[in-house]
């Protein structure tokens, strides 16, 4: 017997002791496995229809997860037992809200693609005729989602934007949990990010008419996305094979595009801070600076740099997934039906929802608010914990943030507020000296930045020395698919960044520590 996805027209021969995630792997039907299918994400959730005893029973993994529906599973934990009935198998469609775009900064358009007669030529190399269009792509490639430009490269415009989620987040939602999976199927990761790419190309223009590429993504992404090994950054010292940039051409790497279309990607600083990270430098002219600054990129792997045309510092945090809803009893992504607002007032909960949809479950910026919110009504202490006998909040039926849950968010909050406290101990600066604050990525634009502050995830600083400026990384890439000025830059700025390792500071685990839970920003508050 099969095991039959109906809605995608896809089936496959049923086998003892597989679980229904690994065919949906096999099969390429996109859902999230946030953990990488260790039942700790709860993000892999199906609908099964099949007779009593085909598939194992739930799991404690499952029972924390899926709550009195018979016919949800988790699709990890699922495992067959049985294969002389069919499984039916409903995967629920998710469009994830994406950040498709920075700030435009108006820069001198100066591509290395141009015309020579009725030749198209990438700086001194004949790469075909031209057809009356010459596009370039901008990429970046996030770990949960992919964005891209379509740029017109005659006169720098974007033409179009796109956007979808990262088909890899089948095999895991972080760094790690990719690094684990490339070891048995690098290939398959490859060719999950290069089909998504070719279909995002062919959705926004003909493929014979994109005549270069510029990628951006962290050291994970990018090595992935040009087929270089990635086994070097699971094990110490926690390097990529390379951080020089990258080039090919669209043909070596299968994309659709002329087949002699240059694919550029910038280099990477070191470890996990990448080439999106010196995007984000780019895009907010860090090195171009008298004044101090601070950009981060707050996500599964947070990403901050300081400095000014003088020096500049970089680290990352494994901040962990928690803020993108993994690992969360009822944490989703941004996608329909998340719950993006909350507030308390006069002891009831007020919630808004992506798209007005019935509420699904929470996502980052929500939790952010109900975290702010749990602490300023006095429900939890600087710990975590409930002042009460309940051991969980309610936010909308069947939702709720539990103990565990903000443990796992203390933890994520921690770890960036000790990167940045690292930083500017090591830069010699008091947080009063930095002149801006830039908040980079689709996390940071949706959330209450006042709500991020008082949980003491972002540092309190004036609210007006704070900015958002979106996808800063892709912004980046267009300017260096623009202009060979921003290219010579970015080169040259990678090898000025100085990397720190977190874990390799002496004081670690004591700034670990004094970081630790939200004491601080209950004293500071009432004191108020």
């Amino acid at each position: 017997m099969n095991i039959i996805f109906s809605e995608y027209g896809k089936e496959a021969k049923l086998v003892e002791g597989r679980t229904i995630l690994s065919y949906l792997q096999e099969l390429g039907i996109d859902i999230n496995a946030s953990c990488g299918g260790e039942g700790k994400c709860g993000q892999c959730q199906v609908e099964v229809e099949c007779a009593p005893g085909t598939l194992s029973d739930k799991t404690e993994a499952e029972d924390k997860f899926v709550h009195g529906d018979t016919q949800r599973r988790l699709a990890c934990q699922a495992r067959i037992l049985r294969t002389d009935d069919p499984i039916y198998v409903r995967v629920q469609r998710r469009t994830y809200y994406v950040l498709e775009s920075g700030e435009y900064k108006e820069i001198s358009l100066e591509p290395f693609v141009h015309l020579e007669g009725d030749r198209v030529f990438c700086e001194s190399e004949d790469i075909g005729r031209y057809t009356g269009e010459l596009h370039g792509i901008a990429l970046d490639i996030g770990t949960t989602t992919l964005a891209a430009y379509l740029i017109d490269l005659e006169s720098g415009k974007v033409s179009s934007v796109i956007s979808r989620e990262n088909p890899q987040t089948k095999y895991g939602n972080n760094v790690i949990s990719r690094i684990e999976f490339a070891r048995k199927g690098q290939d398959i990761l490859e060719r999950e990010i290069r089909t998504a790419v070719n279909e995002m190309i062919t959705a926004m223009t003909d493929p014979g008419k994109v005549y270069e590429m510029v990628v951006v993504g962290n050291p994970v992404m990018r090595d992935l996305f040009f087929g270089y090994p990635v086994e070097s950054l699971g094990k110490s010292p926690y390097e990529p094979l390379s951080t020089m940039p990258v080039t090919k051409t669209a043909e070596e790497l299968g994309l659709e595009a002329n087949p002699r279309a240059r694919v550029y990607g910038l280099p990477l600083i070191g470890s996990f801070v990448g080439a999106d990270a010196l995007a984000v430098v780019l895009a907010t002219e860090l090195y171009k600076n008298e004044s101090v600054g601070m950009a981060i990129d707050v996500g599964t792997n947070t990403e901050i740099v300081f400095g000014n045309k003088d020096r500049l510092i970089a680290t990352s945090c494994a901040a962990g997934p928690a803020f993108e809803g993994a690992g969360i009893t009822s944490g989703v992504g941004g996608v329909s039906g998340a719950i993006k607002e909350v507030r308390i007032e006069n002891g009831e909960v007020k919630y808004k929802t992506i798209d007005d949809a019935p509420p699904v479950g929470v996502c980052g910026s929500g939790i952010i608010d109900t975290l702010a919110e749990l602490l300023d009504k006095k429900i939890i202490d600087g710990r975590g914990k409930f002042y009460g006998a309940e051991k969980e909040f309610r936010i909308a039926e069947g939702i709720s943030l539990s103990e565990k849950d903000i443990d796992q968010l203390n933890l994520a909050k921690t770890a960036v507020s000790v990167g940045i406290k690292v930083l500017l101990d090591r830069y010699g600066i008091e947080l009063e000296e930095i002149d801006r604050i830039f908040l980079a990525g689709g996390f940071a634009n949706f959330t209450n930045t006042e709500n991020a502050i008082r949980i003491g995830l972002l540092p309190d600083v004036e609210r007006e020395r704070v900015k958002k400026v979106g996808n800063a990384a892709i912004e980046g890439a267009r300017q260096v698919l623009i202009s060979k000025t921003k290219r010579e830059d970015a080169e040259v700025v990678a090898k000025r960044v100085e990397h720190i390792k977190l874990e390799e500071e002496d004081n670690f685990m004591e700034l670990f520590v004094s970081e630790l839970y939200f004491q601080k920003y209950l004293q500071k508050h009432q004191t108020e």
